[in-house]
């Protein structure tokens, strides 16, 4: 049985995730760079599926994604930044970024604290997963 989340299921889900492991914590982050503290571990250890072949079946369930991340990569950097075909588990981080990034631009919430920065109280992180599970879709 296949239990491969689609793209914007699991970039809410890395997301949410994320955001509820940071309750409690004493942590200030301006809106525009919360998207790069969402995701900074899985970018940091360059996996997020520490499994290329995994990384490989994500890329294949997310193909209408990977074409647009390609084609955003080369439009707006001259250049594709990781080949899916060489480097499949950083190309999907870079597509996990992306999309985190991309949902957190639609958030009410987060638009409101954009160039500031704020504190991630409870409350703040409680409204901005709100936010992003009203998201419907990802686009580039």
């Amino acid at each position: 049985m296949d239990t491969r989340k689609n793209y914007l299921t699991y970039c809410k889900g890395h997301a949410i995730d994320n955001l509820r492991d940071m309750q409690g914590w004493d942590i200030s982050e301006y809106g525009c760079d919360l998207g790069m503290k969402l995701t900074e571990s899985i970018n940091v250890d360059g996996s997020a599926t520490y499994n290329t072949y995994e990384a490989q079946e994500y890329i294949k369930e997310w193909f209408n994604e990977a074409a647009e991340v390609y084609e955003y990569e080369k439009s707006n950097y001259g250049e594709v930044l990781h080949n899916p075909f060489e480097r499949p588990e950083a190309f999907m981080v870079c597509m996990i970024i992306y999309g985190i990034e991309n949902m957190l631009s639609q958030c009410p919430t987060v638009n409101r604290f954009w160039n500031q920065k704020r504190l991630l109280s409870k409350t703040l992180i409680n409204r901005i997963i709100k936010d992003i599970e009203s998201i419907s879709s990802i686009n580039f």
